[in-house]
């Protein structure tokens, strides 16, 4: 099998109210595809996000982790759109990470792989006692 591409499904209650809150996090003006009413897509990092209208969507959350090259920026910049976002959080010589959640419960999980020292792009030492 030769996978050509890839696209994640995330419920959402309200497409419009979505459009805009992942629009600002993907800063993206609008959707790049919008195949279909009720639903907008969103090519990120060589995947599709897809989100499409479900009423039940709260009761069938979603986790979608992305790599990014500076957690702490990201962090910083969510945080500035004023959505509510998790502390960064920190497994020593593995990743730094926080999460944050769409409108409809979705968890978008934002991390950054430890360099070659061993140390994350930022985040704090956590005792969560998460791991990998």
């Amino acid at each position: 099998m030769d996978i050509t591409s890839v696209t994640v499904g995330l419920p959402v209650t309200d497409i419009e109210a979505s459009c805009l809150w992942y629009g600002a996090v993907f800063e993206r003006v609008e959707p790049d595809l919008e195949p279909d009413e009720g639903i907008a897509e969103y090519e990120i990092g060589g995947i599709w996000i897809q989100l499409f209208e479900d009423d039940q969507a709260e009761e069938n959350a979603v986790i979608v982790r992305f790599g990014v090259d500076d957690v702490a920026a990201q962090h910083t910049r969510i945080g500035a759109l004023g959505i509510d976002v998790g502390p960064i959080e920190r497994v020593d010589g593995a990743v730094d990470w926080f999460d944050v959640r769409d409108p409809d419960g979705n968890v978008l999980s934002l991390y950054s792989l430890a360099d070659e020292t061993g140390r994350g792009s930022g985040g704090r030492d956590s005792d969560a006692g998460r791991t990998i």
